[in-house]
């Protein structure tokens, strides 16, 4: 496919990395420095510019032929006008990033004024996925896949879990309903796992199942989400209203602490129509609010300050709160989150990113997702893929990848290894990121 990413700055420059591999992607930005650096990196063309500008806009689409423009020039004015110049020039797509929750809260009234196909807001889809966790804790990512009667969940395994130290083999055998393990992160190494890899506490798995079943053997792994949660935000920012919004009547408390006086006035308007208690206080300086809120379940930390986001969430973890939440900004700091004893970070710009890559892929490859180096994805079977009717087990060495569903003539099947492919069945595969491309090669019938 051919891409166009207006602006290298870190959404910019993570989409040029999670792209650059079968793709022809143009990078356009106005620091030489940082073209220089993507250019030694990866293979995609550069260009020195102004993405603002129509003239250079138009030169540049026309020469590639209706291709995905993708705006993330850090302005939202200038991402909605310059996706709006590409659409005009010829673009097929448009993506723009906006930060404004005035853009994306009317995203579908501006994507028909302007010719924008998708308005995304970074911190309305880390909102969202925040929301998910509070209410269901232990839940790190909930997609739906084959139309939907597939769901995957990343989970992490809970303390109290009490097969910690069995093989995976082990515990599927005491499994009535058996899910499919897409993938396991244990420590810092992620990998497809087999039979004998041990499962502990703190372990992530990527799971699958049928809708209707998988809920009930995911709670075997993360103990019961039935209770309603009360949930502690700190700071005021964009990413918290939008999280209050997304919680509504899906838990018993929200408690938002402020330690600006006119920020929280601000929100106390912003916010009346939602059950949310908003305390104009820091606690991360008093530490008698901090401890009004020890027997809470959930604590986010969503500033705009990833130290201030990391201390608070491991001060809450010291005085109780089971399960906490940082939203991190710089990936570098990101990857120090593990030391902290953080049950789920979040990275905006990483949500961004992977909500684009399904909309890149989503002609071909269905629901692509990136994660901790592994790939979802869905494909539809076709006369050409060279494993047609052969069982899983004898094919796995080859494929390179675990087939977590199969969708039927419209039914779901979680496979075994005595299960076959058969032609116009939809697949939902887990494969390493450095595999991916083989094996959308070989799903793909090519």
């Amino acid at each position: 496919m051919k891409i166009i990413i207006a602006g290298a700055g870190r959404a910019g420059f993570l989409l040029t990395e999670m792209l650059c591999k079968g793709n022809d992607v143009y990078v356009i930005d106005r620091n030489k420095e940082v073209l220089d650096i993507i250019s030694s990196r990866f293979d995609v063309s550069v260009r020195l510019g102004d993405a603002q500008n129509p003239g250079l806009i138009q030169e540049i689409v026309m020469s590639m032929e209706s291709p995905l423009f993708i705006a993330t020039l850090g302005d939202d004015r200038s991402n909605l006008i310059a996706c709006s110049c590409a659409k005009n020039s010829g673009a097929e797509r448009t993506v723009s990033l906006v930060s404004n929750s005035v853009y994306s809260d009317n995203a579908v009234l501006y994507e028909t004024i302007l010719g924008v196909d998708y308005i995304l807001s970074p911190d309305q889809l880390v909102a969202v996925d925040i929301a998910s966790f509070a209410e269901n804790p232990g839940l790190l990512i909930s997609e739906e896949y084959g139309d939907d009667r597939i769901q995957f969940y990343e989970l992490r395994i809970w303390n109290n879990f009490k097969d910690s130290g069995k093989t995976l083999k082990e515990i599927m055998e005491q499994l009535k309903v058996k899910p499919v393990i897409g993938y396991i992160k244990s420590g810092k190494k992620v990998e497809v796992p087999t039979g004998d890899k041990v499962i502990k506490s703190g372990d992530v798995l990527g799971i699958f199942g049928k809708r209707d079943s998988i809920v009930l053997t995911t709670k075997i792994f993360t103990g019961d989400w039935n209770k309603k949660k009360r949930v502690a935000i700190l700071g005021g920012t964009n990413i918290s209203v939008q999280i209050v919004r997304a919680l509504k009547d899906k838990v018993a408390v929200i408690k938002l602490f402020e330690k600006d006086k006119g920020r929280a006035r601000e929100l106390s308007e912003v916010l009346s129509k939602y059950k949310v208690d908003i305390i104009n206080s820091d606690p991360l300086f008093d530490r008698a609010e901090l401890n009004t809120i020890k027997d809470y379940d959930v604590f986010i930390a969503p500033t705009n300050d990833d130290e201030r986001n990391v201390v608070a969430a491991s001060l809450a973890k010291d005085i109780g709160i089971p399960y906490v939440v940082s939203v991190i900004y710089n990936p570098l700091f990101g990857e120090l989150v593990e030391h902290f004893n953080i049950d789920y970070s979040v990275i905006p710009y990483s949500s961004f990113a992977n909500r684009v890559l399904r909309i890149v892929y989503q002609n071909t490859v269905k629901h692509l997702l990136n994660i901790r180096g592994v790939e979802i994805a869905e494909f539809e079977i076709g006369r050409s893929f060279k494993y047609l009717n052969k069982e899983l087990k004898d094919i796995r060495p080859d494929i390179n990848c675990v087939v977590a569903g199969v969708i039927r003539n419209g039914e779901a099947i979680i496979p075994t290894g005595t299960d076959v492919i058969k032609e116009n069945d939809k697949v939902v595969i887990v494969a390493m990121a450095d595999k991916f491309k083989e094996v959308s090669e070989i799903f793909s019938g090519k």
